[in-house]
């Protein structure tokens, strides 16, 4: 095997991931808890990876001195998140939520506090682009140490108990052992590199969660699909609401009364209805709202970005671009914590779109934008605050795993194995394989089960692939492991959706239509048990929550 160099690191608390979430996390760290030792390592460049820096740039906002979270429940819980979700961390999330948007401020963050409705109980306040930058500023100001163009390749246990991972540099291939006492992952979604604003989500956190045996829950709601014009390749932010057929009828009263905040899988499964029936194509007939990131004409990065992803629509005939089609995101976000961001291995925490559904926060819905605009970042700042004042009380007292060297050499041969190839698969075969089976809409949001056996069936000649990727250079490297990653958020998607009988929120089967409370108020929970996935259910306790179903 080709030597590389090798370094070791060692610190309190071990952050993967310098987006919003991680970001976050080691500044409310380093807040509570000035003596820990704090390091982010990042595989591209902390600040300018992750989502926050790449959408509309909207924060969620509750008028809390006319909402209290109670109020907030008794909308979302019904209507959003069909009973699935853990309502105390929804209220906390809510309780929460001015105190984190001035704690922003404090931190150099700029906030545009004219308030825009976005639904029942909401609004939204604006904050540009620069954001996840002005977090890192002010986190290394506090003296958080950051690596950048290393990736995290496994979690390193000593026993039950996490002792820290393992890692390499995406340009020089320098392998990194880290010992933390703690270990948070801010390491995003999977979103199966299909939408260009979301495709930095790889899925990688979570399969190293997996692998060293941390649960998931709610993996089959990582299914987020959205409308794009066809010819112009760009996102519709409302346009549900105004949906025609070929022979001008209007399709949206088929599957809603009045018009919603966002979309939501209904609007998806009366696309492949008419589609089916020969009714297509589906097209707007009323110009939809403006980007968000137009509705805030201060700011400085967010407008030329908006500009750039919109340009493909200039010149386009207006007729021509209204077709629609429904395109994957994905957003499957898995890892389960409970309500201090801890997941289900000690010492070990997960914050953001990694662990957003596995949060059970958001019911039966995908990570945000979860059918409420302005979510995402906020809810990735709230995981990050809660996650680092809980690691920063963690550390204080917690004994330093044990480093098993046996370990490291298992993972450093097994991170390096595409290089070692003669020859092989190219990763984005695999992930090109993926994509063909999650995009169409009725294997990923309206779902049938022998659409999933089909899909189940391709997956395994997938599998059999796996072992031959091969990797020519350090970032081919890096692509291999996310195929990998891609491979297994797909396997988990199709599994949890075919156990799961029944409809409920975002997730549609066509055999099984209605929402059964009676055997399906549950969470799915997935599970690596000496190398086999496993599933089971937990009943979800919703007698101990404030707002019940109807009886």
């Amino acid at each position: 095997m080709k030597q590389f160099e090798e370094k070791r690191e060692s610190c309190d608390i071990l952050i993967v991931g310098g987006g919003i979430a991680g970001l976050t996390a080691a500044v409310a760290a380093k807040e509570k808890n000035p003596d820990a030792s704090i390091l982010i390592i990042e595989k591209q460049t902390a600040g300018y990876s992750g989502k926050a820096n790449k959408g509309g740039g909207v924060l969620q906002w509750f008028a809390l001195d006319r909402i209290v979270p109670e109020d907030f429940l008794a909308y979302h819980v019904p209507t959003v998140g069909a009973y699935l979700g853990d309502q105390n961390i929804m209220a906390k999330y809510v309780a929460m939520n001015n105190d984190m948007i001035n704690r922003l401020e404090e931190w150099g963050v700029t906030v545009d506090r004219v308030m825009r409705p976005t639904g029942p109980m909401t609004y939204v306040v604006g904050v540009d682009l620069d954001v996840t930058l002005k977090v890192r500023q002010k986190a290394e100001k506090l003296g958080v140490r950051i690596i950048d163009k290393v990736t995290m390749s496994d979690l390193l246990k000593d026993g039950e108990k996490i002792a820290g991972a393992v890692g390499y540099n995406i340009e020089d291939g320098t392998f990194y052992v880290f010992e933390a006492k703690s270990v948070l992952l801010a390491t995003g979604s999977q979103n199966y590199r299909v939408a260009s604003m979301w495709s930095n989500g790889r899925g990688d956190g979570i399969a190293a969660a997996y692998r060293a045996g941390a649960e998931m829950r709610n993996a089959e709601f990582g299914n987020f699909s959205q409308f794009y014009k066809i010819h112009a390749q760009e996102e519709v932010v409302r346009g549900e609401n105004y949906m025609y057929n070929k022979n001008d009828q209007n399709v949206t009263k088929n599957f809603r009364r009045f018009i919603e905040a966002d979309i939501s899988s209904t609007a998806i499964r009366e696309w492949y209805e008419q589609m089916s029936q020969g009714k297509g194509p589906i097209k707007l007939r009323t110009p939809i709202m403006p980007g968000f990131g137009k509705m805030m004409p201060n700011r400085k990065y967010g407008i030329p970005f908006w500009d750039a992803n919109h340009a493909n629509a200039e010149g386009l005939d207006p007729e021509t671009n209204a077709e629609v089609v429904p395109g994957l995101v994905g957003e499957q976000s898995p890892v389960r914590v409970d309500n201090d961001m801890k997941t289900t291995i000690e010492g070990l925490y997960a914050a953001g779109d990694v662990s957003y559904c596995g949060s059970g926060a958001c019911g039966a819905v995908p990570a945000p934008p979860a059918r409420n605009r302005g979510s995402g970042i906020l809810n990735a700042v709230f995981a990050g605050m809660v996650a680092g004042d809980s690691q920063a009380d963690y550390v204080k007292d917690a004994v330093q795993g044990k480093i098993c060297e046996e370990q490291v050499a298992k993972f450093k041969e097994a991170a390096y194995a595409p290089l070692e190839r003669e020859e092989g698969i190219n990763p984005m075969e695999i992930i090109d394989d993926v994509q063909k089976i999650m995009c169409p809409c009725e294997n990923s949001v309206y779902m049938a089960q022998y659409r999933l056996d089909i899909c189940k069936r391709k997956l395994e000649k997938v599998k059999a692939k796996l072992p031959h990727l091969k990797a020519n250079n350090m970032h081919e490297l890096l692509t291999c492991h996310e195929a990998e990653a891609t491979v297994l958020s797909c396997n988990m998607h199709l599994e949890a959706a075919s156990m799961r009988k029944e409809s409920r929120g975002w997730f549609l089967r066509e055999d099984y239509p209605d929402m059964d409370n009676e055997n399906w108020l549950k969470w799915i929970i997935v599970k690596n048990v000496d190398g086999k996935m496993t599933l089971h259910t937990e009943d979800v306790p919703i007698e101990t929550y404030p707002i019940q179903p109807p009886k």
